[in-house]
This record gives C-alpha cells, sequence and structure tokens, in this order.
C-alpha cells in the first residue's frame, strides 16, 4: 500500500538537498565550535558562516540569531525570561497559541503574572481584544503568525503598531514575541515589518532536519533561565548542532526561492481539494476557505465530519492510505485538549471533536488531495450510518 502524506504541518520531509547538507557538513566539520584547535576554529568558521546565511534569508542581522533545537526551545527561552523580572506583570497571550507557550500560564501565575488569554473568533485574534487588555502592567503580548490547525494569519503588524504607540504615551516597552513555525514557505511575511521582538522557527516545519531551529532575537533584550556555556551569546547554551544547522539554511534557502510558485500550485490544489469536499453531504469546512478573501494559508485545512470521532476517521484513513491529523501533533497526547482551540475559536465541541487537519506540501499532487477528499466524505459517511443504527 502506497502510504499519502497530508500532515506537514506536524513534520515534513525532509528534503535531499537539506540531508545532503547535512551529511556532507558532519562528515567536514567535526570539530566542537568553542574548541580552540584547527579542527574547532574550523567548525566555528563555518558556523559564523552559517548564521550570516540564515540572517540573510531571514533579512535580519547575524547578531539576531540564535540557534536552537527547535521552536519549542526558542518559545521556552523567551516564556521563562519573564521569571528574571523584579515585579510580575501582566502577560497576554492568543488561545491559539502552541502548547510550548500555553502551558506556562501556570508556572506564571504562580510566580504572581497575571495571564490573560484573548479569544481567536474563527481562528482570527482581533487587535482591539488585545488593545482593551493592554495597560501599563503588561510586559508581553505571545501572538503566533499562522495557526497550526486553522491556517489562519495573524494580524501581527497592527499588534505592533498598537505596541509603539503604548510606548509613546507610557514609555513602557512591551515584548512581542512570534511564534512563526508554520510560516515559512506557506505565507509571504518580513520580520522588520512584523516589528516583533522576538520569533521563533523550526527547520522540521519546512523541509529541514528535526531537532533544530532558531529563536530571532530583535531590539529587545532577554536573559535565559537556562545556564551553561557562552554558545549563541549566552542565550542558549550547548554545542551548536552544525551540520542540522547547515541542512535547516539549505532548506530555508530552497522554501523561500520557490515560496511564490509553491504558493500557486497550493491555491490550485486547496481549491480542488474543497471543491470536492462539497460533493459529500455532511462535511463543514472549519478554515476559511482558499477564495474567502481572508488570510490564511492554503497549505493547512481542518475540515469536521459532524458526530464522526476524529480520531476513528483519523485511523480509518491511515489504514487506506492516508496519514492526516486529528489536531495538533504535540496535543495529541495529551487528553482533551487537541480540540480545545476549535471551541476556543468559536466552534461547537461536536464539531471540534469530529475535526480531521489536511496539511499538504509542495510536491503533493492534485489527484492525491481528490481522492483524500473522496475518502473522507466515503468513510464519513459509512460512519455515520452505523451510528445511526445503534
Amino acid at each position: 500500500m502506497t502510504v499519502q502524506y497530508f500532515d506537514w504541518a506536524a513534520t515534513s520531509p525532509i528534503s535531499e538537498r537539506a540531508l545532503s547538507a547535512y551529511t556532507e557538513s558532519a562528515r567536514t566539520y567535526r570539530g566542537n565550535p568553542s574548541s580552540l584547535h584547527e579542527e574547532g576554529r574550523a567548525a566555528a568558521r563555518f558556523l559564523t558562516m552559517q548564521r550570516q546565511a540564515s540572517a540573510r534569508l531571514l533579512g535580519v542581522q547575524p547578531q539576531q540569531i540564535c540557534y536552537t533545537s527547535g521552536a519549542t526551545e526558542a518559545n521556552a527561552i523567551i516564556m521563562q525570561s519573564l521569571l528574571w523580572r523584579r515585579q510580575p506583570g501582566k502577560v497576554i497571550l492568543s488561545s491559539l497559541e502552541h502548547d510550548s507557550i500555553l502551558q506556562y500560564r501556570r508556572l506564571l501565575e504562580t510566580y504572581g503574572f497575571e495571564v490573560v488569554i484573548v479569544g481567536a473568533p474563527k481562528g482570527y485574534v482581533d487587535p482591539k481584544e488585545i488593545a482593551a487588555n493592554l495597560d501599563e502592567r503588561t510586559q508581553m503580548i505571545c501572538l503566533l503568525l499562522v495557526s497550526n490547525v486553522l491556517g489562519t494569519v495573524q494580524d501581527i503588524a497592527s499588534v505592533s503598531s498598537l505596541l509603539a504607540r503604548h510606548r509613546q504615551e507610557t514609555g513602557r516597552r512591551v515584548h512581542l514575541h512570534c511564534d512563526a513555525v508554520q510560516a515559512i514557505g506557506k505565507i509571504t511575511f518580513d520580520l522588520d515589518k512584523l516589528g516583533v521582538d522576538s520569533a521563533s522557527f523550526s527547520a522540521h516545519k519546512f523541509q529541514g532536519p528535526r531537532g533544530t531551529g532558531m529563536l530571532y532575537l530583535g531590539t529587545s533584550t532577554v536573559e535565559a533561565l537556562s545556564r551553561g556555556g557562552a554558545q549563541e551569546q549566552g542565550i542558549r547554551p550547548g554545542t551548536e548542532h552544525v551540520a542540522a544547522i547547515a541542512a535547516m539554511n539549505v532548506a530555508l534557502e530552497d522554501a523561500l526561492a520557490q515560496e511564490q510558485e509553491h504558493l500557486l500550485r497550493a491555491r490550485r490544489i486547496r481549491r480542488a481539494f474543497e471543491r470536492r469536499l462539497e460533493d459529500h453531504a455532511g462535511l463543514m469546512l472549519l478554515s476559511p476557505s482558499v477564495d474567502s478573501g481572508l488570510a490564511a494559508t492554503p497549505y493547512i485545512c481542518s475540515v469536521a465530519a459532524q458526530g464522526v470521532p476524529s480520531e476513528v476517521l483519523t485511523r480509518i484513513l491511515y489504514d487506506m492510505g492516508y496519514c492526516v491529523s486529528s489536531g495538533s501533533a504535540c496535543s495529541n497526547n495529551a487528553p482533551g485538549k487537541k480540540h480545545g482551540l476549535l471551541v476556543s475559536a468559536g466552534f461547537s465541541p461536536s464539531l471540534a471533536s469530529s475535526a480531521i487537519r489536511v496539511s499538504f506540501g509542495p510536491d503533493t499532487a492534485e489527484d492525491e488531495i481528490i481522492g483524500l477528499a473522496d475518502a473522507i466524505g466515503t468513510e464519513a459517511g459509512k460512519l455515520k450510518k452505523i451510528t445511526r443504527k445503534r
């Protein structure tokens, strides 16, 4: 049986060019970049070149790039930095955030912080709601760029402008952190224009290796809670994974170089998927339609077959050769959490519990995704008949 992969939002297959870059770099640069012998110095020079490449590709300065094990660690660095504050204040999070941010609520509240969760009706945070919660005690706002469940794109630039006015009026700076994990290759964006103070990235979301990523640190300083060596400007101690970083940059270069071409193709494929879904009764598109005019990436789509448990449908689809997800991969082992985002976005609990996420990449074929739409509709219909008989 040929397995067709529609879970790119969870992880993407590493590209051949990235894999080759990893192998070559691992063989060539065997030294620790912090060592003083020639093998170490060669690795250090190569790491400097890679940092310059990362910065060039993201349109930032090399000193603003910190390499991490991925976005979860990058998010942790930002959230834990709050614990150094002399006086706890207010932190504003969106309900769309990844658990690597939302799960800090309990810790922060234990240390005396006020944590406010703002809603995201149909997957969109209203900057006015953030403004309504902004005051002189606010120290940080976290707002992801692209939803990993609905594919919706947030208006971060408006929030950044709001914070600039807040600073002018009060003299207080509020740190704006952006989880940009699902953004590279899926939408066009500019870190400078977004106006964020920090942003997190994971290589395996854009066909790079797993276990490596980046933290962009803009104008605001961050003090890391985890201590060790002086690597990565003291922000992320530990020996840098030079080969993975090199592979990540190759994947990043390819994703950005082909972004527009791939986006055009993705919109066409998504449109074909949506039209085929319309042929099957009882299916509901939860993500914005590709032709809705709303800000969203075409690569991520949630659809529900009300009354059919998503875990059951995903297992049946896998037996047929289709890999889809019943939610964020990081929440699959946390009962009760995987559908919470959809409920907070205004969808009924029954719809949320029936939702599956379809996410695809640049090499997904149109006939494959049409076949998936037919499989979803057909199998959901069968399951509904069985349920009614009971």
